[in-house]
């Protein structure tokens, strides 16, 4: 679509459009009930997509996917110059500019890790293959839990040595070094394209917080700006300091996974609770400043890493009254 040339308003006529395959490899289906159909992989065979290339003038590819077993079924045809019984209509607004897209992606979480590294390795290689290369779908996000997370088998941060506010016994776990980290540098070699990593945290070291609990009603202990606060803030700068030694840096952090759970008696999983001025006051006084004066500066900072019912508030109450010198995301 992009090439092709328009003004303000475009009636745009299609073609009728053939389905194509000059390489690629189809859907193994497998369903699972009416509306749930995957495509399986194993060491041997893994579908394939041809490399998504740009069409000629006036010609458009399209891949669709459908309740009756397409996935990303290829097809292309031409725009047509006539104006009668056209089969789809497009009515493209070439100034009309909504959001930018970073990309897509998914989770390295601990379980997808454990579920990865159990296949053989040329499962392993297929299913990563048709994630990450251009003979898959070419995911270029990857987020990464900041130490376990509700999926991981057990619960951990870098640092459960209780009062440690020098964050002396900070290191990263096997997890890290012998699941999550590898896996990422496959990926990374073979995708032909840049990969962004971001970071997000579940729960603090359990003496950071209120309920001393990795799950629960819970939040940090004190307020933004003390001891506690600034070394949870500093905590951040530690782990990316640590995955930049295994030569992984990150395009952007969260200020914390969902932190509005951290508000729910009872929650199940590890969480850290703010609300919207707790957070902002947390980035206002700690972790803006700390990231400020690391070599990761340039990182963005994602704020409410949760769910739309608390738009448009916390995005105000945060980005609105911060008392920084420089905007963190």
């Amino acid at each position: 679509m992009a090439s092709v040339p328009i003004h303000l308003l475009v009636l745009v006529f299609l073609s009728a459009v053939a389905k194509t395959s000059t390489g690629s490899r189809a859907c193994n289906r497998k369903y699972f009930g009416v509306d749930a159909i995957v495509c399986v992989c194993n060491s041997t065979y893994c579908d394939t997509q041809d490399p998504v290339r740009l069409p000629p003038l006036g010609q458009f590819v399209m891949y669709e996917s459908s309740k009756s077993g397409n996935r990303l079924e290829r097809r292309e045809g031409h725009f047509q110059n006539k104006t009668t019984n056209p089969g789809i209509l497009l009515i493209l607004e070439s100034a009309q500019r909504y959001q930018s897209i970073k990309g897509f992606g998914g989770s390295v979480t601990d379980s997808a890790s454990i579920n990865i590294l159990a296949l053989s390795p040329n499962a392993q290689r297929n299913l990563l293959r048709s994630y990450f290369s251009e003979e898959g779908i070419e995911y270029n996000l990857v987020r990464m839990p900041m130490a376990s997370c509700d999926f991981s088998i057990r619960p951990y941060t870098y640092d459960d040595f209780p009062h440690d506010y020098e964050l002396k016994n900070f290191s990263l776990v096997l997890e890290d070094l012998q699941m999550k980290i590898p896996i990422v540098h496959r990926a990374k070699a073979m995708s032909r394209k840049p990969i962004s990593l971001m970071a997000s945290p579940w729960t603090a070291p359990i003496w950071m917080k209120s309920n001393e609990d990795w799950k629960g009603e819970g939040w940090l202990k004190g307020q933004a700006g003390d001891s506690i606060h600034k070394t949870w803030a500093s905590y951040f700068v530690r782990f990316l300091d640590e995955y930049a030694k295994q030569n992984l840096t990150f395009w952007a952090i969260t200020a914390q996974n969902e932190p509005s759970s951290g508000y729910v008696k009872n929650y199940p999983f590890q969480t850290l609770g703010f609300t919207p001025e707790s957070q902002r006051d947390f980035i206002a006084l700690d972790l803006g400043p700390a990231l400020a004066r690391s070599s990761h500066k340039d990182i963005r900072l994602i704020i409410l890493d949760d769910n739309r019912i608390h738009l448009p508030r916390w995005a105000k109450v945060v980005s609105g009254r911060l008392k920084t010198s420089k905007t963190f995301f």
